[in-house]
């Protein structure tokens, strides 16, 4: 059990915490990231003092980059004031919350971009978004120190740079697409392009940029401090000097990696995706034998205490044990998935993980919201496309639902309850895994345990109903639970939606469609439930809710991405279901046509078309698809839910 309440990593938070700790000694690497968040916010915001909180981001770099441990906070009345008092989170940079980049890295970075000139001019290191913007600072001490004229700023898209005479060096978190380094770059001010730094998964990933004659220095993964450290050798070391040891017995010590599960960041683990966290199975030498056990990244600055407090105080037999703890690693039990959930999981299934969902809220219980805090971005994306963008109408629709959010005590998510996550191991014990290295993703704002829940619905292919009935018998009282609940699988949908094209990996192709079909329609029937409570605010009848599945007119965007369903096309009728006869001829016809580009999944009624090459492969398939409607017994069996679907049975 957890010692206390957490406290939500807050801009006031942050800002309380330095101005409690001035002139006395503080842990360089949080005071740095703790600046850096200050600075990000005012800069973001327009606050007064986003230049003074720059100038002790950019010296606490400095400092940081020499190699100094401790570091003195600057004097309270440094910090504006008003940051004492903003309750909204710290936006999460990607790199050092998520991907496995740390500060070290932006010194490497540094010193590739130095090693490759022999005279460096002026220059303005510019970091982009929140990412670049944390990894800026400690770019531009390693070239102050090396002698370059240096300044530094933030930028987003659509901001101007000051540059004056200077090269502008654009450092970021690692590219995915490149468009937005592309466009900065292209339109960099000054004597030529601004040129980029960035630390990478696969030097691939910076082709497009270098195609169009962008100056690229690149990190490449294996020369990450977190790939490095998971080394044999330099495992062993780390954790002989960091590992506290959960057991409170005697060290356990390093005898190797296990054979084909070796660091992930170099050679790839089945089913895990490229950009996340390093990890390597590992062989520990105890008094009753040799043990498996896996070591993953976590943050190791102010961005790992939500991974730490959950590593050391969460207990279930659910999750993997936790065998130790260091401020970059934690080691856990090796879980060998024997058998995933299928599409019917074993009855009692669903109950284990609602019980583990809860117990896990009361062994990590957060400090309740500010009141005036706030209001989440996904709740405003939310109450927008349930009542339109009428503020008059959105603004308590949003208030209306955080309110029904609020009927559980706030907690730290799990983060880790998507679709894939669960199995059962060889025992048929249901089990869950993934990665603790995600403790306030960006994108999760509302720490309640109903999103936990809700997103259960999907894993377990459950209604609504079902999660709300059976929450209601460990809850007892006269509340119902289906509204909250609904809100709840909104917000992660709308979250989780976004993400799936980004992270989608044709190895688990079933998987994500199944996971995008059923977001989509738990989606649309929580939204149909939602807008008849909400419809009393906009005074009148409630919207129309088009129906779950939509008939094939156009492709969507994305083949693979739940999307909150309203502005569509509403599903036509198709008549009667199609026909035994019917049936095996759409099942013949989607065989001919897929001509192994699509794998079909049988999901009840329906088949889903799941993806087998890359998403920048997807513009052909969608243009296929118009071929398929026309091999089809009847083309309006073609439709859409989140992912293109042919009907075998009534689906509406």
């Amino acid at each position: 059990m957890t010692s206390g309440v957490i406290r939500p990593l807050t801009i006031a938070h942050l800002a309380r915490s330095l101005e409690a700790r001035a002139g006395q000694p503080m842990q360089a690497l949080r005071c740095y990231e703790s600046l850096a968040a200050l600075w990000i916010r005012c800069c973001d915001t327009g606050t007064l003092g986003a230049r003074v909180l720059g100038d002790m981001t950019f010296r606490a770099a400095r400092r940081l980059a020499a190699g100094e441990d401790t570091l003195i906070p600057p004097e309270f009345d440094r910090i504006p004031n008003r940051l004492t008092r903003d309750a909204s989170l710290v936006r999460l940079p990607a790199s050092l919350a998520v991907q496995g980049v740390e500060w070290q890295d932006a010194l490497a970075l540094a010193e590739a971009w130095l090693g490759a000139r022999r005279d460096a001019g002026p220059v303005l290191v510019a970091g982009v978004r929140t990412g670049g913007a944390y990894l800026a600072p400690l770019v531009a001490a390693r070239l102050e120190a090396a002698g370059v004229d240096v300044r530094v700023t933030s930028v987003r898209p659509g901001e101007d740079l000051d540059v004056r005479d200077r090269r502008v060096l654009l450092v970021d978190d690692p590219p995915l697409t490149g468009r937005t380094l592309l466009c900065l770059a292209r339109n960099a001010p000054g004597p030529a392009d601004g040129e980029v730094l960035v630390p990478v998964f696969d030097t691939a990933d910076v082709q497009g940029l270098l195609q169009e004659g962008i100056a690229v220095t690149v990190l490449p993964r294996e020369r990450w401090q977190s790939t490095r450290r998971l080394q044999p050798d330099a495992l062993s070391a780390y954790l002989d000097a960091h590992a506290d040891w959960q057991d409170a017995g005697p060290a356990l010590a390093v005898d190797g990696l296990v054979p084909g599960r070796e660091n992930s960041a170099l050679t790839p683990w089945p089913g895990v995706r490229r950009r996340s966290p390093a990890r390597a199975a590992v062989r520990l030498r105890t008094a009753a034998g040799l043990r498996h056990a896996v070591a993953g990244w976590v943050p190791p600055g102010i961005f790992g205490d939500a991974a730490r407090a959950a590593a050391t105080s969460v207990r279930s037999p659910v999750i993997p044990a936790t065998l130790a703890v260091t401020p970059a690693l934690v080691v856990s039990e090796d879980l060998a998935p024997t058998a995933p959930l299928g599409p019917q999981p074993p009855p009692g299934k669903l109950e284990e993980a609602m019980d583990y969902v809860l117990t896990r809220a009361r062994q990590l219980p957060v400090e309740s919201a500010v009141p005036g805090g706030p209001m989440p971005a996904v709740l405003q994306t939310v109450a927008r496309a349930l009542t339109g963008t009428d503020t008059a109408v959105a603004v308590p629709a949003a208030a209306r639902m955080l309110q029904l959010l609020s009927a559980l005590a706030p907690a730290l998510p799990d983060n880790r309850c998507e679709a894939e996550k669960w199995f059962l191991d060889n025992a048929g014990g249901l089990r869950k895994t993934g990665h603790l290295a995600h403790p306030y993703r960006r994108d999760n704002e509302l720490l309640t345990p109903l999103l936990d829940l809700a997103a259960l619905s999907v894993a377990f292919g459950s209604s609504l109903d079902t999660v709300a009935d059976r929450l209601a018998r460990r809850l007892p009282g006269s509340r119902t639970w289906y509204a909250p609940l609904a809100v709840a699988l909104l917000c992660y949908g709308t979250a989780r939606g976004a993400q799936l094209p980004r992270t989608y990996n044709p190895q688990r192709a079933a998987e994500a469609v199944v996971e995008a079909y059923r977001l989509q329609r738990g989606m649309s029937q929580a939204a149909e439930a939602l807008q008849q409570i909400l419809s009393d605010l906009a005074g009148g009848p409630e919207t129309a809710v088009p129906g779950v599945v939509h008939r094939w007119q156009e492709p969507p965007g994305a083949l693979v991405q739940p999307r909150l369903p309203f502005g569509g096309t509403a599903a036509r009728p198709i008549g009667p279901g199609p026909t035994g006869e019917e049936t095996q001829m759409a099942l013949k016809a989607v065989a001919r046509w897929a001509e192994g580009r699509i794998q079909p999944v049988r999901e009840g009624d329906v088949l889903l078309l799941a993806p087998l090459r890359a998403p920048s492969a997807w513009s052909r398939d969608r243009a296929a698809l118009e071929d398929l409607a026309r091999l089809l017994p009847r083309p309006g069996l073609l439709a859409w839910c989140g992912v293109p679907v042919v009907a075998l049975g009534e689906v509406s």
